[in-house]
């Protein structure tokens, strides 16, 4: 029997999992996420049984700038998504989890992706940050919205396996959790790596450009706890970080006047609308004789 292909691109189906009253879009709409959500990638690089598993099982694993772009893609994918891309993109995640596993030579511990500890930490790291990124740099929230983005993140955590019921309901309690981990994190080599032009900034090329790039690194490692500063060893920074802090604050104010929000969201949904995980959608969607 043959099958009737479907079009490359079908109709939005509907608002996705959180819409346009959550707080999930409006704060994965404005700029501050972005820095967030390398702020967040910083914090997951200490987790260093993690980054050991992933420096062997992914060449990308290795390269910062991929690594950020891949993620940036799947969280507009999950949030700004009708249901079915943000189903799509979380099998696909959930399909390279279960197959990212390596065993240490040295110990014969097998070393999993899907560690449910890792995957909390993934999960927790990045909602702290954003969280972090705007009370630092806005959009300004009231506790009862940041509670809110806590617990709408779960649906997000749901979609990769996470149990909702192992992760903090408030930013307070969210907050708590990043602390208690500080005493088994470190600074290990793939890290260190993947980390290095964040700490040390070239100060090649245009001085406008290298200038401005160099604050919006400060202004990202003062999202940081004073502990991952000084694990990164850039603790000896404070007044560079607050001074940084201060004037990404009024770059991420420009660029919000700018880009008014209904524009940024029609970007995001379009950009979500024709995203390669349209095809995965439609494979499946053909699979299962829908």
């Amino acid at each position: 029997m043959t099958q009737t292909a479907r079009p490359t691109d079908q109709p939005r189906q509907d608002f996705g999992y959180f819409g346009p009253e959550s707080i999930s879009w409006k704060l994965y709409s404005d700029p501050s996420s972005k820095l967030g959500g390398i702020a967040a990638l910083l914090l997951q690089a200490l987790n260093p049984s993690m980054m050991r598993l992933f420096s062997n099982v992914s060449v990308a694993g290795q390269d910062a700038a991929a690594r950020g772009e891949r993620t940036g893609q799947y969280i507009d994918t999950t949030i700004f998504g009708d249901k079915a891309h943000a189903d799509a993109a979380a099998r696909s995640v959930r399909g390279m989890h279960k197959h990212a596993n390596w065993e240490d030579p040295a110990t014969g511990q097998t070393l999993r992706a899907e560690t449910e500890d890792w995957m909390d930490w993934t999960h927790n790291t990045l909602v702290f940050a954003v969280l972090r990124a705007a009370e630092a740099f806005g959009p300004r929230l009231s506790v009862q919205e940041q509670d809110q983005f806590v617990v709408e993140q779960h649906i997000a955590a749901r979609l990769v396996g996470i149990d909702p019921a192992r992760l903090p309901a408030t930013y307070a309690e969210l907050q708590k959790y990043i602390d208690a981990q500080k005493d088994w994190l470190a600074l290990c080599l793939p890290a260190a790596e993947v980390s290095q032009a964040i700490r040390k900034p070239s100060l090649r090329g245009n001085p406008v450009k290298v200038w401005t790039g160099i604050v919006i690194q400060d202004g990202i490692l003062s999202l940081l706890p004073d502990w991952a500063l000084l694990l990164y060893g850039v603790a000896g920074r404070p007044m560079n970080l607050r001074s940084a802090a201060k004037t990404t604050r009024a770059m991420m104010a420009a660029a919000r006047r700018n880009r008014p929000y209904e524009d940024v969201i029609t970007d995001l949904t379009t950009k979500v609308d024709t995203h390669p995980y349209r095809k995965v959608r439609n494979r499946a969607g053909i699979e299962s004789g829908e």
